[in-house]
């Protein structure tokens, strides 16, 4: 019981910009869920699904990375609160850079083509299905609930793009209304001759609308003056943050009653 009491009273060494009912609330959520003071892989993206609607397996890793600082597998309670905060009131250019550190695939500070190409059409397939006649879609194919949001952020791709170009694309990406197939799908990679097709072309148009230096690859500081310059374009290559609805949410509850609005995981075994 003693060092139960102890424990307790050593989470929160980080508050950032927590209020201390919201950062003590966070540090109860989190000796409730770990049982050895360190939260694995598989419990947060848990969180992440039951508590911020993310269904991306591939960006849920990406992010669990991105909050795991030194890289051990594991999240202490300091990685959490350091990791929430910036996910749930982090400024702009602070949730910017996080954005780019979750779409920096192989750690090297840059963006080539090749990141961009996996993102987006990691970040596409759940419409793609949407777009397909239902007989063809993967049996266990799930919709983010927040893909509007990055839907938004793909048409802004094709929008910047032609603005530089002077051409148009229909990429109507998550449009309940469209019908299924025709061009909108063809676009997006329904092409059964080559099913890469739209990715590639997104990710070609994303490289000319980021790459402010021309230099092939984006930076972070090219992220950061595209996101200054046109907002959508944060969560360009896939939704790495809640929506202000789910964080407002998420935030009254912890000031309120203390808990998360989902029921969290149970320790693993």
């Amino acid at each position: 019981m003693k060092s139960a009491r102890k424990k307790a009273k050593a989470v929160p060494k980080f508050i950032g910009r927590f209020n201390p009912a919201e950062a003590q609330a966070l540090g109860r959520i989190f000796l409730k869920i770990t049982d050895s003071g360190r939260l694995d892989r598989t419990q947060f993206r848990d969180i992440l699904h039951s508590t911020f609607d993310m269904n991306d397996d591939s960006l849920m890793d990406r992010i669990f990375r991105t909050f795991d600082h030194d890289s051990d597998g594991y999240l202490t309670c300091n990685e959490w609160l350091t990791g929430l905060w910036i996910f749930l009131k982090g400024n702009v250019t602070e949730q910017t850079a996080y954005c780019f550190q979750v779409y920096d695939i192989d750690g090297d500070g840059y963006l080539s083509k090749g990141d961009l190409f996996q993102l987006l059409k990691s970040s596409l397939r759940p419409a793609i299905a949407k777009a397909m006649p239902f007989g063809q879609r993967g049996g266990n194919e799930q919709t983010p609930a927040d893909s509007p949001r990055t839907a938004r952020s793909h048409r802004q791709i094709t929008r910047g793009h032609t603005e530089e170009v002077d051409k148009e694309i229909d990429l109507d990406l998550v449009d309940e209304d469209k019908p299924s197939g025709g061009p909108t799908a063809a676009v997006m990679g329904n092409n059964e001759d080559d099913p890469d097709e739209g990715p590639r072309d997104l990710s070609e148009m994303a490289l000319g609308l980021l790459d402010r230096d021309m230099d092939g690859r984006v930076s972070l500081e090219d992220f950061l003056q595209s996101v200054q310059n046109d907002y959508l374009l944060m969560e360009i290559l896939g939704s790495c943050l809640p929506s202000g609805a789910r964080a407002a949410a998420v935030l009254a509850a912890l000031s309120g009653n203390g808990t998360l609005p989902i029921s969290v995981p149970p320790p693993s075994t």
